[in-house]
């Protein structure tokens, strides 16, 4: 027997976090009777509901390393319509929704699956793990600003975070612009946004271009590809030395 929740998310069908949130308003039943408690256990192969929809008890994972286009949400559903990036993905075999999130308007790569586990891990903040930006800016970025990234700097509510590792990686004079490329261990809403505009660097465009050990490469936009059996592993063997919390030190 397990955790509802637990059972929800490795279904595929959505987070824990947001399971529980489904199972106080009294959208879950287990064999047709409905489910308001949080401690409530289950079987694995139990018939489960949620929002009057069945989920299947394919136990199958698939994971996906997709480079999101701007102007793409990072939901399942939007009800304005925007496009998400479930729109790319109607066609793999079960349901897979993203691990974390990119802003609207950042493009870049960010993991698809149905692994609840994996995301929960993955997304956990006690694991801080790495996540790599280039940024294009208008103007030329000072050797100061970058080293101010590098020492630390405030952003919303007077919160102190710094990059791990920052790079000015060019600058074109004609066009009067700077690729700032900068690695972080944390993810608060608009967070590197905030670190550019701390420095008065004016942001035009911003990318993610690497997740740990996860490249872009030459994975097109709005493309996808399947994360290798060993890829998928070695996010948890990150993790399990005690060197990741000296690096941040």
């Amino acid at each position: 027997m397990e955790r509802l929740q637990k059972i929800i998310s490795a279904r595929g069908v959505t987070s824990r976090r947001n399971a529980e949130k489904l199972i106080l308003e009294g959208k879950v039943k287990v064999n047709g009777v409905v489910i308001t408690e949080l401690g409530f256990k289950a079987s694995p192969d139990a018939d489960i509901e949620v929002n009057g929809k069945q989920t299947t008890k394919n136990n199958e994972k698939f994971y996906y390393l997709f480079n999101k286009p701007r102007l793409v949400l990072t939901t399942m559903y939007d009800p304005k319509q925007r496009k998400t990036v479930a729109d790319y993905f109607k066609d793999v075999p079960t349901r897979v929704y993203p691990v974390g999130r990119l802003d609207y308007d950042v493009s870049g790569l960010i993991i698809m699956t149905n692994d609840g586990e994996f995301a929960n891990f993955v997304m956990h903040p006690r694991y801080e793990f790495f996540k790599t930006y280039q940024g294009l800016c208008k103007g030329k970025v000072s050797k100061q600003q970058v080293n101010q990234l590098l020492k630390g700097v405030k952003i919303e509510d007077d919160y102190f975070t710094r990059a791990i590792e920052v790079e000015l990686l060019n600058y074109d004079q004609e066009k009067n612009q700077s690729i700032v490329e900068l690695t972080i261990a944390e993810g608060k809403k608009h967070h590197v946004k905030q670190m550019f505009s701390a420095i008065e660097a004016n942001l035009m465009k911003l990318k993610r271009t690497k997740i740990e050990f996860l490249e872009v490469d030459d994975l097109q936009v709005a493309q996808y590809r399947e994360l290798k059996p060993h890829e998928v592993k070695k996010f948890y063997g990150i993790y399990q030395s005690t060197k990741r919390k000296e690096d941040l030190k």
